[in-house]
């Protein structure tokens, strides 16, 4: 029983994010090795749905066409109408379904679905009969709440509850991951059964023979070299430490551009008031909330290097995409990062300020090197 909450939330989605790449993935691996025999659950406004196995895999196979073979796939309002009705009749089918049992073994991979509703486990399972497998990505709310809207803390320590009050297997991204699970766990005296970690590993996709929007093929057009940052705009990410370099690069007269892919996040005024209102950098930054995953290959593979100056991650997938495409990369210096990163890699103290821009200036003068040479 695979929770399908956050992926069919996430259905109009032309992005995807880390948690949305490995939810899709270990749901597309059930689907192909169980068949019949995955079940998908939705908890959404309608209440808790059991979905059939065709409409699941069909949300699956969608969003695989879109994030990962850059497919323009649509659901077809007949698609999206029985959709509903089956998330209506679900809501009486899972109460009244008996093939919850030792058999069943429930999955999630996203912090999201039954977890995130107070008695969805107990109603689901009020026996406590049915395995549980729960994919950890982090936990960033409980260790740096700073950096989280204030809510998210609460909500993620109720998940958490929701989750672990039976005997449980724990899967994580890195090995980072694992050990603060570890300590969370004796701490919360959580009955973990197995703890495994699993490292996604991707490989670039061909991108495909399609013309990237006109805004993207503008800025590819430009000659003038650029960095670019992947990722949600939030606190934790470091953007103002890349904004307040790019202002002085400005005024060195030396100002190469910055493109920044990614959603504007929470908790962001300072960085969106210079992205909004600071003149001085406005020509040299570019913006790039809902990209295709082909259009991001394509910016991260003529860009000098991916900047990744963040203060806390749990794996770091646009490190692995840069890898991927053989991408240089200046990256925070903490674990999660020193984990996965290809060499070469550059690690820097997430406020080493100093040592960014000189990163940085080094990284334009050995490109500048290469094309001359050429």
């Amino acid at each position: 029983m695979f929770d399908i909450s956050r992926l069919l939330r996430s259905r109009n989605r032309r992005f995807a994010t880390g948690i949305d790449r490995i939810d899709l993935a270990i749901g597309l691996d059930l689907a192909e090795r169980f068949g019949t025999n995955c079940h998908f659950v939705h908890a959404g406004s309608l209440g808790t749905s059991l979905l059939p196995m065709a409409i699941g895999k069909a949300i699956l196979d969608f969003l695989d066409a879109r994030w990962n073979r850059q497919e323009t796939a649509d659901l077809s309002r007949a698609t999206e109408a029985r959709l509903v009705l089956e998330l209506v009749l679900g809501s009486v089918t899972l109460r009244k379904n008996s093939c919850i049992g030792p058999d069943m073994t429930y999955v999630v991979a996203s912090h999201s679905g039954l977890g995130k509703r107070p008695g969805s486990m107990e109603r689901l399972d009020p026996q406590k009969r049915m395995r549980r497998i729960v994919y950890l990505h982090d936990i960033i709310p409980l260790e740096f709440p700073e950096y989280q809207r204030p809510a998210t803390r609460a909500e993620f320590s109720g998940y958490l509850d929701e989750m672990f009050d039976t005997p449980v297997k724990i899967i994580c991204n890195s090995d980072d991951t694992a050990n603060r699970i570890r300590v969370l766990a004796e701490r919360q005296r959580w009955r973990v059964e197995d703890l495994t970690v699993l490292k996604p590993q991707l490989v670039a996709n061909p991108v495909p023979a399609i013309e990237p929007r006109s805004e993207v093929l503008k800025f590819l057009c430009d000659e003038r070299p650029f960095f670019t940052i992947v990722g949600t705009i939030e606190p934790r990410k470091n953007h103002l430490l890349l904004l307040n370099l790019w202002r002085e690069f400005v005024s060195a007269g030396e100002a190469p551009r910055l493109c920044i892919i990614g959603k504007r996040g929470w908790e962001n005024a300072s960085v969106l008031d210079m992205l909004d209102r600071c003149e001085a950098i406005r020509e040299c930054i570019t913006e790039f909330g809902d990209l295709a995953d082909y259009e991001v290959q394509l910016l991260m593979k003529d860009s000098e290097a991916l900047l990744f100056p963040s203060f806390a991650e749990g794996l770091g997938i646009p490190i692995l995409e840069a890898a991927a495409l053989g991408v240089n990369c200046i990256a925070s210096d903490i674990p999660a990062f020193r984990e996965v990163a290809p060499p070469g890699t550059i690690f820097l103290h997430p406020l080493d300020g100093l040592g960014w821009k000189r990163e940085i200036y080094s990284c334009l003068s050995r490109d500048a090197q290469h094309r001359r040479a050429m």
